[in-house]
């Protein structure tokens, strides 16, 4: 784009070499009034539909609150809904008629060039090289899939050479465009017509509204989220003690909890912006520095070290200096640390600013664990837990799809900077809302040397437990290990060594994160009913090895060729990582409550186990990385390094079965 102008330059070239080019520049203005005119009527329905809803919530409010029926939700999910359709087929409609117009303007084209066949009234027979011109079109116009020169009704000539002197038939599975050329010598019609399969048109619409599919899912979990707090809120506001009209101390606290969710949201939602295509380049930067492939993992790996290496430091000043501080401090460091992404030097400069980010976030994380500790009010711990899982999770989701759309247009340095300014804001956010008063209430504050003697006490204790141990290096480091060393380092990496575009990696590791909220309220649920942990963990290991397996061994890619385009080998591998996801979402929550329930927290307290358990898969997400860059020096830079991974998981979960205790071995294999 030049201004007001689009400026599209071909090169011409003659047998030998480049000999020139030719520009060709149309109005921006006709573009932008066609994309307005389409638009134009959304803006007037969304309008409307938004007012309708405003209305919907100062009317009837009242009585959807103390309706058991979630009216509201319905209400706004419906308005979410209709507004989403309007706007996919206003796309679709769009998409198609682009997608349809580059084969349209070819015909044209065409027309044009042989226009002068009727205009000076010239036989057909008399003009050599008409059947190569059509062949070379087509050759050069794969999208192409006939092209003809209709006299009358019958085919003169034809890229197939089988249809000549046939009567023009139109094929149903094409789309067919026939410009008329006017009269020939014989006083009979002359057209020419190009078709082009409609299949390559839906195709060219299915990569867009498939796009437009995974931002709809993005914003959907951001509103339904802010809806959730609004609506919160509201009822909370709506409850006061007759005396005086305050808040009640549980419904006060509820409120100052809903506050924390679009923190924490917003907070991972910033970080995974830049997950889709990092990998890409962090390789590209140590590539253009003659680094080690290794070297390509080091960012990821410092990221998790200073991420595990910043929350017992953290913990102990949150007592301190309360939640809101901690919260403010750490999204201002992740933001610097993003923003640092920014700065010249090498890579180098991104390895410390990405530790910057790590300690940010890990400084975040214990500040909103802080506040949810101190504000959930009795009965509803494990509501405000589930925070920072749908936190994670959906923040994950929302990043990496919404991330892998916006560095199509904006580039890399553009969305480093979009998520480095979301995190200050919101930590200005933070500062502003939440409650100041989240510091520990306890009188007696422990040292910070004798926090850390306690903790390397627990350490050193249920590191001598066979289970605990079976536990962390069998199940919880290999998981979190896949999780940063294959989805968000290596598989983006070789995901964009197979040919898929940016937007398509982010959409494909994104239904990791969706397999992982899909499984783990049920697994959660099936824990909790049968307390039969070692059957859901081992097979989380097994399927989640089998799914790297097969994605490394088998060629995904050879499915393509069976129908000529890349729908099978795909979903194919769609499936897989989804799979993947729901066998990762039967593992984060059985294996707390597995080493929770087991026999070393009966003496040493379930606290002090899981809040060493936490800590020491934390292991995981650091050497995962690392590993992985090893890995690569040794098998090479391709799918098959994930088939060695999947072969190491599938067997640590072998021998998670193998060596349990004796009362458990062959009963909770089959669930």
């Amino acid at each position: 784009r030049a201004g007001p102008l689009y400026q599209v330059t071909l090169p011409l070239h003659s047998k030998f070499e480049a000999v020139g080019s030719v520009a060709i520049f149309s109005e921006t203005r006709m573009i932008d009034d066609r994309l307005e005119a389409a638009f134009r009527p959304l803006l007037y329905l969304v309008g409307v539909m938004s007012m309708l809803f405003a209305g919907f919530v100062a009317f009837a409010a009242g009585h959807a609150y103390r309706s058991r029926v979630p009216w509201l939700q319905i209400a706004y999910g419906v308005t979410f809904l209709l507004a989403s359709a309007a706007v996919v087929a206003t796309l679709v409609a769009l998409y198609s008629e682009g997608a349809q117009g580059r084969v349209r303007a070819l015909a044209n084209t065409l027309g044009q060039r042989l226009n002068d066949i009727s205009a000076f009234a010239l036989d057909l027979q008399s003009i050599d090289g008409l059947d190569r011109t059509l062949a070379e079109v087509r050759r050069l116009n794969p999208d192409i899939k006939e092209a003809g020169l209709i006299l009358g009704d019958q085919v003169r000539l034809h890229t197939a050479p089988g249809r000549v002197g046939k009567p023009w038939q139109s094929d149903p599975a094409t789309f067919e465009y026939v410009v008329d050329l006017g009269v020939s010598e014989q006083g009979k019609a002359l057209s020419v017509a190009v078709s082009t399969p409609k299949e390559i048109v839906y195709r060219a619409v299915f990569r867009s509204v498939k796009n437009f599919a995974a931002l709809f899912v993005a914003t959907a979990f951001l509103a339904g989220l802010f809806l959730q707090v609004a609506t919160n809120l509201q009822q909370a506001n709506r409850i006061a003690v007759p005396a005086g009209g305050m808040l009640s101390i549980g419904r006060r606290d509820e409120a100052a909890l809903d506050l924390v969710r679009p923190l924490f949201f917003v907070a991972v939602f910033a970080e995974h912006l830049i997950y889709s295509f990092l990998p890409q380049y962090v390789h590209e930067m140590a590539g253009s520095m003659a680094f080690s492939a290794s070297a390509v993992s080091m960012p990821f790996m410092v990221y998790y070290a200073c991420f595990a290496l910043a929350l017992v430091p953290a913990g102990y000043l949150a007592n301190r200096v309360g939640a809101r501080a901690m919260i403010f401090l750490g999204l201002v460091l992740a933001g610097l640390g993003l923003l640092g992404l920014l700065l010249p030097g090498g890579l180098i400069h991104l390895v410390l600013a990405r530790a910057l980010s790590g300690i940010g976030q890990g400084v975040l994380f214990i500040g909103v664990q802080t506040h949810i500790f101190a504000t959930a009010v009795a009965g509803k711990k494990t509501q405000g837990n589930a925070i920072i899982v749908y936190g994670f999770q959906g923040g994950m989701i929302s990043g990496m799809a919404i991330g892998s759309l916006l560095v199509t247009y904006m580039g890399p340095a553009g969305v480093f900077e979009l998520a480095g300014i979301l995190a200050i804001v919101t930590a200005i956010y933070g500062l502003v809302m939440l409650p100041p008063h989240m510091a520990s209430n306890s009188p007696v504050q422990e040292p910070f040397s004798g926090a850390l003697r306690r903790l390397a006490t627990d350490l050193i204790t249920v590191m001598r437990d066979g289970d605990f141990m079976r536990t962390i290096l069998l199940i919880g480091i290999p998981a979190k290990a896949i999780l940063t060393g294959v989805v968000s380092f290596a598989l983006p990496l070789l995901l964009a060594r197979q040919g898929y575009a940016q937007e398509d990696i982010g959409q494909i590791i994104m239904l990791y994160a969706a397999g992982v909220i899909v499984a783990c309220p049920y697994t959660a649920r099936y824990v909790d009913r049968t307390q039969r942990t070692e059957a859901i963990l081992f097979w989380g290991a097994a399927i989640s090895g089998v799914g790297l397996l097969i994605i490394g061994v088998v060629d995904w890619r050879m499915l393509d060729h069976l129908n000529g385009g890349n729908v099978l080998g795909t979903t194919f591998l769609v499936s897989l990582v989804l799979a993947i996801g729901i066998a990762h979402g039967g593992i984060n929550a059985p294996v707390v409550s597995h080493v929770a329930h087991s026999p070393i927290a009966s003496s040493l307290g379930a606290n002090e186990v899981t809040a060493a358990y936490r800590l020491l898969e934390r292991i995981g997400h650091a050497l995962g990385p690392i590993a992985m860059g090893q890995l690569f020096l040794f098998v090479g830079t391709g799918l098959p390094a994930l088939a060695w991974v999947g072969g190491g998981i599938i067997l640590m979960g072998l021998l998670f079965l193998a060596f349990a205790p004796v009362n458990k071995r062959g009963v909770e294999v089959t669930p």
